[in-house]
């Protein structure tokens, strides 16, 4: 699988990293995991005591980026921004597998929009592009819509599998029964190219401790 990237997104000061990462165990949780996970949650719940997302330079980041391709942020809210609101609101998340939970903790404590396929429903290779038209595509709920022009997208062989940092195409999540999964994981013109970094090793290191697997980062 290649990871490829038109120039004009990039233009936009979107900055990106992709990773796959072979052999993972998405279901047994070992004592020594949910006690990292509790702990986790209590760190996250103290770090973002009287948190403001509005004055967060990432999120703010995503808006200007957003802003220049007209893009209305009550209609596209960012998977981070949901994921820290729940949290917020709840200190909690619903807990599916053991690579949702890593996954949640890697979002809250990072704040970067990150999303997670399951390798195997990709077919070919990665395309991140502008529409040049309207394009048909499968909303996070499911429903069929089509993109607007100017938006920034990713596709495989067949299909639009993420629309901005809104929409991940439902046949690409992961269940209990994946075994393989790519990641991405994008910053902004306020997100320096070493925090990506940081952020991809810890998500690796997380995943790979304890679901095992064999990672691999193909663009940066």
């Amino acid at each position: 699988m290649k990871f490829k990237v038109e120039r004009e997104v990039l233009d936009l000061g979107l900055k990106i990293i992709c990773i796959t990462i072979d052999n993972v165990d998405t279901n047994v949780k070992t004592e020594k995991f949910l006690k990292f996970k509790e702990n986790a949650y209590k760190a996250l719940t103290k770090k973002y005591n009287n948190f403001d997302i509005e004055t967060d330079l990432i999120f703010r980041g995503f808006n200007k980026l957003h802003k220049k391709i007209n893009i209305k942020r009550k209609r596209n809210t960012s998977i981070n921004e949901l994921i820290l609101k729940k949290f917020l609101k709840d200190n909690q998340l619903p807990s599916e597998n053991k690579l949702i939970d890593l996954y949640n903790i890697v979002v809250l404590d990072s704040r970067l929009p990150i999303f997670i396929y399951d390798k195997n429903k990709i077919t070919g290779d990665i395309h991140l592009c502008i529409t040049k038209t309207q394009e048909p595509y499968i909303t996070a709920s499911g429903d069929q819509k089509v993109t607007a022009i100017g938006e920034y997208i990713y596709k495989d062989q067949n299909q639009i599998i993420q629309k901005l940092e809104t929409d991940q195409n439902p046949n690409t999540t992961i269940t209990n029964d994946t075994q393989n999964i790519l990641i991405i994981i994008e910053g902004n013109e306020d997100t320096s190219a070493e925090y990506l970094i940081e952020v991809a090793s810890e998500i690796i290191d997380l995943i790979t401790t304890y679901c095992g697997g064999n990672a691999n980062i193909i663009y940066q």
